[in-house]
């Protein structure tokens, strides 16, 4: 099925495609009152060109590599790697020949197909498709280990590898990384401001987090194991929602970090049914702690986090069984 599919599919339409950098300078954060916190994880149309052929590169071809990567290896790319990737490939498809170009639409072509295997409950054909996807980049890593496209790769897939917080079970690099990500989002959300850590916070709050998520019940450290799965679904669900959806989850937010807030029990807000109510309460919530403080506790309780994750965004209807049909 994947064959024959990929044969009538190929190539007949475009695929559907100032923060802080100092350990311990603080968080980067919005001070313009006015702005609204409106993340967007996947800017663009899929049919948006992005260099000349023969053939055009679209932004969706990106899109499809980078979903059937993280498909593939079982990963989330952490935001700075993915961008780097897309940069990268952006640039070598300009300055590649024919051959460079062509076999980047055979690694990407098969998005299409496997899509349509996946809804059609064809799950051995799809395992099959992610496995030629894997040696095929596999196959090109080794080949040329020095490529820009590659080194970024290789990079990742060493990092998959890396265990972060040890217990049952352990928690790999790059789903903690996912994990701290989707906190500086429900942080960012919740006080209605960008939040991120430095990488000199990050590594630290790994670090400290090692000791302080070990004593969770192995059901909580299975959410952790799998973080990466369910921040790609996160990002996916919140490009892709209504804003009825979104407010839903700017709610969760605020109320979450209101229960945390460092007061004897917690903050009252109100985040009311419209972005005027919901700025006024995320403004109390922010004055109540430093932001990374209100993150670092959002990460010390990853059962309310996954909790205000799933209430808002509506988890629980169903998680498709392949990362790549998120998008």
């Amino acid at each position: 099925m994947c064959a024959s599919m990929l044969g009538m599919l190929r190539r007949s339409l475009p695929l559907l495609t100032a923060f802080l950098l100092a350990a311990g300078a603080g968080l980067a954060v919005g001070d313009d009152s006015t702005r609204m916190y409106d993340p967007r994880f996947r800017e663009g149309a899929p049919s948006d060109a992005l260099a000349k052929g023969p053939p055009q590169l679209s932004r969706g071809h990106l899109h499809a590599f980078v979903d059937l990567f993280e498909a593939a290896f079982d990963v989330a790319l952490p935001a700075a790697s993915e961008q780097a990737l897309r940069d990268a490939m952006e640039t070598a498809y300009v300055d590649g020949d024919l051959a460079w170009r062509e076999a980047l639409f055979d690694l990407t072509d098969p998005i299409v197909n496997l899509r349509c295997c996946a809804r059609c409950g064809n799950t051995s054909g799809v395992r099959g498709c992610l496995r030629s996807f894997r040696r095929a980049v596999d196959e090109r890593v080794r080949k040329d280990p020095k490529h820009p496209v590659h080194r970024i790769l290789l990079q990742v897939l060493e990092q998959r590898h890396e265990v972060i917080w040890l217990g049952d079970p352990e928690v790999k690099r790059l789903a903690a990384d996912a994990y701290l990500e989707m906190v500086q989002f429900v942080t960012s959300l919740g006080r209605n401001q960008t939040v991120k850590f430095s990488p000199g916070q990050q590594g630290a709050l790994r670090d400290y987090l090692a000791r302080d998520l070990r004593r969770l019940a192995k059901a909580e450290r299975e959410k952790l194991e799998v973080a990466h799965r369910t921040w790609l679904l996160v990002k996916a669900r919140w490009d892709r929602g209504r804003d009825t959806t979104r407010f839903r989850m700017r709610r969760e937010a605020v109320l979450l970090l209101a229960r945390l807030a460092p007061t004897e029990g917690g903050l009252t807000v109100d985040p009311g049914s419209t972005l005027k109510t919901y700025a006024a309460a995320a403004s109390k919530v922010a004055a109540a702690d430093r932001p990374f403080d209100a993150a670092t506790a959002v990460a010390r309780n990853p059962k309310v986090l996954f909790k205000a994750l799933t209430q808002g965004l509506a988890l629980d209807r169903g998680v498709p069984t392949f990362t790549f049909m998120y998008r």
